[in-house]
């Protein structure tokens, strides 16, 4: 009885704990609610994308985005922990298991993205 009582607070516990992620499209709807003028730049060609070879291990893919016509780097990691890593190695920010890059130093990216998409700095 006792056995069965810890596998299912153990299940309960492993099933609370699920790690947040955002997805591409669920972190563009959040930015493009708090501003209207986010859009993603689409690179000449693929040598002038962000590639994850610039980054961190577990990069999942990198994107130029555009606020005001401010440009920041949005790079989805694996996990948050991956992210968050990336963020203190880069001095960047991290929301979820993103990185947000070519942030630091620019006043309008940085209240944007503390504040509309709730990221921090490790």
């Amino acid at each position: 009885m006792k056995f069965i009582l810890i596998l299912i607070v153990g299940i309960l516990v492993a099933g609370c704990t699920k790690e947040l992620k955002y997805t591409k499209e669920e972190l563009y709807f959040k930015a493009l609610a708090a501003d209207s003028t986010v859009s993603f730049i689409l690179p000449k060609t693929l040598e002038d994308g962000i590639h994850c070879t610039d980054y961190c291990e577990g990069c999942v893919s990198g994107h130029t985005v555009q606020v005001q016509k401010l440009d920041m780097i949005a790079v989805e990691f694996m996990t948050e922990e991956q992210a968050k890593y990336a963020a203190k190695k880069y001095r960047g920010y991290y929301v979820r298991n993103w990185l947000l890059d070519d942030v630091t130093g620019e006043p309008l990216l940085e209240r944007f993205v503390e504040k509309s998409l709730e990221a921090k700095r490790p």
